[in-house]
């Protein structure tokens, strides 16, 4: 299925009978659309359709010009907006769009609002969608009320809250497993299958989850490591074989509450990652000891028991990599960008969030080969990303465009997936960049989220397409 975007231009202009819901639209427009104006249309932005009576008028091709009542009925502020369109004879539906709503949880005790860690990044998909065409808004969805909603519109570098058209898309950042796993956020999703509305990356993704999927196709066994709940039985026998194991909580982040533990004779030696920047390090006389002290751990989540990878290391700090993958417009992932991270002094994890620093994968690989076959590491690194994210949107439940795969490097040179994030960080980037390649990706995402018919976006091609203006 093929869906060709115009790019247009609504414009606000007075009509005659404003309690008609009338568009105008170029002689040139309606015959490349082959609209019959006699006939009655939906006009749908965002999840929003309006029935209009279309007229022809002697305007610029790309202009559609609205009554100052649908700007109100769309609550769209009145100016010229900016948006591509399509049209369906078939259903005589003119879509313009996309509009595209970012959820999350934020802090609104200021002058502005405060969207924590994705502020920034809020503004760059701002800045991508008005280059691109579009509409982008941020919310909490607790201000949709009766079908109603309130965002944050960027407007002259301030947001700034206003009522907004239903978006067609959403893209989840909400910060807080506990937040959505709420009965609120239960409610809001629901109310979105009555809307028909997409939402992405919909929730957080287990650890067990993730090993879970992976480790049901049987060819990417040889790149997981070893990974179980984390029972009394179950850490002690995999501690017997590997002699150094991590135990992670299945709903973790950040590097919080790692365990490293390993055992030399009958001693046990426990390093937990706080969240204040350093370890604190526990020695057990045996076993048994380190259970008891252990339990104080499993009454909070589950855990789980991972083989620890003799990696790689880079001035004896820990080493692995971050690829950020995203779904293009034909709905297949790429590796949209890698980064190496490497841990403060002192740290067993090499989260940015706990005092770590990035480097160019490319410069990690040559310490170790010559330039071709660093290449070719890189993009075997690239290509294991994406054939996990691969598997893990087929296999699981809800719509995933953006994934963060965490991989290591093993002292012979193998790859392994260390853990999969479906809210990855946005600090991790090349800040070379003004705009981020992950937010020129979302974008292209939700855009073709927005236009495509249900039942997804398999084999759909999404693509500007220019029109000559006919006399």
């Amino acid at each position: 299925m093929t869906v060709s975007l115009l790019p247009i231009t609504i414009v606000p202009v007075k009509m005659f009978q404003e309690n008609q819901f009338r568009i105008q639209l170029s002689h040139s427009l309606v015959h490349y659309w082959n609209i019959d104006l006699q006939m009655l249309h939906l006009l749908r932005i965002g999840m929003h359709a309006i029935q209009v009576t279309i007229e022809g008028a002697n305007i610029t091709k790309d202009e559609i010009m609205f009554c100052e009542r649908l700007f109100q009925e769309y609550c769209l502020p009145m100016e010229d907006l900016h948006f591509v369109a399509s049209y369906s004879k078939k259903d005589f539906t003119i879509t313009a769009g996309p509009v595209i709503g970012l959820m999350t949880d934020f802090n609104e005790t200021g002058e502005e609002p405060d969207f924590r860690s994705i502020h920034s990044f809020c503004e760059e998909l701002h800045e991508v969608v008005s280059g691109l065409r579009g509409y982008f808004y941020v919310f909490h969805f607790r201000d949709c009320i009766q079908g109603k909603l309130q965002g944050y519109c960027l407007r002259e570098g301030k947001w700034i809250k206003r009522p907004v058209p239903l978006p067609g898309v959403i893209y989840n950042r909400i910060h807080s497993r506990m937040l959505e796993a709420s009965s609120a956020f239960q409610s809001f999703k629901n109310n979105l299958i009555n809307f028909n509305i997409p939402m992405f990356n919909d929730r957080f993704l287990s650890k067990k989850e993730v090993h879970n999927l992976l480790f049901s196709e049987d060819y990417m066994h040889p790149y997981l490591p070893e990974t179980a709940i984390a029972d009394e039985q179950t850490i002690k026998e995999m501690l017997a074989r590997h002699r150094l194991i991590f135990l992670k909580p299945i709903h973790g982040s950040q590097g919080r509450n790692i365990i490293r533990l390993s055992t030399q004779d009958e001693e046990i030696m426990t390093e937990v990652s706080t969240g204040n920047g350093r370890e604190n390090t526990l020695t057990f006389k045996n076993y048994d000891r380190f259970a008891q002290w252990f339990k104080q751990y499993q009454k909070k989540t589950i855990f789980l028991a991972q083989q620890a990878i003799p990696l790689q290391t880079y001035k004896n700090r820990q080493l692995d990599f971050r690829v950020l993958c995203h779904k293009n417009f034909q709905d297949i992932w790429r590796a949209t960008s890698a980064v190496a991270r490497i841990s403060a002094e002192q740290q067993f994890v090499s989260n940015i969030a706990r005092g770590g620093e990035i480097m160019k994968p490319l410069r990690i690989f040559m310490m170790h080969s010559d330039q071709k076959t660093a290449v070719q590491q890189l993009a075997l690194l690239k290509e294991l990303a994406v054939e996990t994210a691969t598997i893990i949107s087929q296999k699981c439940e809800g719509l995933v465009g953006e994934l963060g795969i965490d991989i290591g490097l093993d002292s012979n040179g193998k790859l392994w997936i260390i853990e999969v994030n479906s809210k990855p960080s946005k600090n991790f980037e090349d800040k070379e960049k003004r705009i981020r390649p992950s937010a020129k990706a979302l974008i292209e995402y939700a855009t073709a989220l927005s236009f495509i018919q249900k039942g997804g976006l398999q084999n759909a091609f999404i693509r500007n397409h220019d029109f000559k203006q006919t006399e």
